[in-house]
């Protein structure tokens, strides 16, 4: 249990300092995601650092994630879409469901 709670705590010192630097939940947050692969550790250090009940700090986290994850979730979306409309654009789909 140690070893788990050891990256928290050390999360947790950053977002204070942080916190004692002015900065908001959300800047704490995204500089949290960046030091951590982990979602649940940056998690519970916003909860930690802030007061937060871990609801709302799951809020901020996930609301902003790190920009790799942020692209590859748009690119993942951009490339859903542009299926989507193949599909729809496509004859022999429009055909097929008319049989």
């Amino acid at each position: 249990m140690a070893d788990r709670a050891e990256p928290i705590r050390l999360l947790t010192k950053a977002a204070q300092a942080m916190l004692a630097s002015d900065a908001d939940a959300d800047q704490v947050a995204q500089e949290l995601l960046r030091r951590t692969d982990s979602p649940i550790s940056a998690i519970k250090a916003v909860a930690d650092a802030t007061g937060m009940a871990l609801g709302d700090a799951k809020r901020v986290v996930h609301r902003n994630p790190n920009p790799q994850v942020r692209k590859a979730a748009e690119n993942l979306w951009d490339e859903l879409l542009d299926g989507i409309r193949q599909l729809q654009e496509s004859p022999d789909v429009a055909h097929r469901h008319s049989d």
